[in-house]
């Protein structure tokens, strides 16, 4: 009876964290479980599951069925996806032969799980001129994303919400050090970072001054994790600093380097842009709800029942 009673708690948290087939209706979904396995110094994240629900790959067509990885985007509606305008400019094929993937851990992965949308419209900041400023675009999909536990929509922080600067998080499908050959199976990484203040990121021994309003700088002082190529687009994820609930702070624009000491990577700020993004989207679009946490410790169920459906696995498994 007790187990019966803690199962019914469990499904009730989980119908609170978004896991229906419904857009709309929540965002900002805790990153799934990841191995141990070894963006730069991340950790690669489990088959079958997005680091967050939100992340898309942007690819382009290779040949009638092959897709490259270009860029990383976020879903923030069912039909629209934030990326970063420099994967846009001087592309080499028309965006009729590109696609947007979600669900997807690798890029080279298909199946029943993994989404692809094709792209409608792309609408990059009309101040953006291939520089370093207003680096943020709006993709608009043919076809609206269907919402499930590994494809939800990202939250959008307002300009006055505020976020705990040690605990962030950016993912992506990018290149595991520098100039290494792109591969066309590449997993999906996350990597934990920490917000960096606006003034030392543009301090002297930084980089010196060219730190803008609308950036976030984010990483480790010593370097070492943090993203790099193919990351471009990608989310920079943040947790409130009152409540349990994960905003997308920030997209990957540019950095120098991978990982350098004092080189952190620099993000747009959604914050900064998000009355462009309500614009553009249409404000009459319903606005997602962010996730609550569960008051009942929720986490340490799921690992219990992980736990025990791995033992079971493994005394099916064992000879009698």
């Amino acid at each position: 009876m007790i187990l019966l009673r803690l199962l019914i708690l469990l499904a009730l948290c989980g119908a609170a964290d978004g896991t229906s087939n419904t857009c709309g209706q929540v965002c900002g979904l805790r990153p799934a479980p990841y191995s141990t396995t070894r963006i730069v110094g991340g950790v690669t994240v489990r088959p079958g599951r997005g680091a967050w629900a939100g992340i898309v790959s942007i690819q382009s067509l290779r040949t009638e069925t092959l897709f490259r990885h270009n860029c990383g985007g976020t879903i923030i509606r069912p039909q629209w996806v934030l990326s970063a305008a420099h994967c846009f400019i001087n592309r080499t094929n028309p965006l009729s032969e590109w696609g947007v993937l979600a669900g997807l851990t690798s890029t080279a992965e298909s199946g029943p799980h993994v989404q692809i949308r094709r792209i409608k419209q792309v609408k990059i900041h009309e101040l953006y001129d291939g520089a370093l400023r207003h680096d943020i675009a709006l993709v608009e999909l043919t076809k609206p994303f269907e919402c499930n536990p590994s494809v939800q929509l990202a939250c959008l922080p307002g300009p006055t919400v505020k976020v705990a600067p040690l605990n962030c998080y950016a993912a992506g499908w990018g290149d595991t050090e520098a100039k290494t050959v792109a591969s066309p199976a590449r997993p999906l990484k996350e990597t934990k970072l920490h917000l960096i203040d606006t003034q030392l990121c543009n301090s002297t021994d930084w980089y010196g001054g060219i730190i803008a309003a609308d950036n976030v700088c984010a990483g480790h002082a010593k370097g070492g994790t943090n993203t790099c190529q193919g990351d471009s687009g990608g989310p920079l994820i943040c947790k409130d600093s009152t409540a349990d609930i994960f905003w997308e702070v920030g997209l990957t624009s540019w950095a120098v380097g991978c990982a350098r000491p004092k080189k952190p990577t620099v993000f747009v700020s959604t914050q900064y842009y998000h009355s462009w993004i309500m614009k553009h989207i249409g404000q009459s679009s319903a606005i997602p709800a962010p996730v609550q946490s569960c008051p009942f410790p929720r986490k340490k169920l799921l690992q219990f029942f992980n736990l025990l459906q791995e033992l079971l696995k493994f005394l099916k498994a064992k000879p009698a």
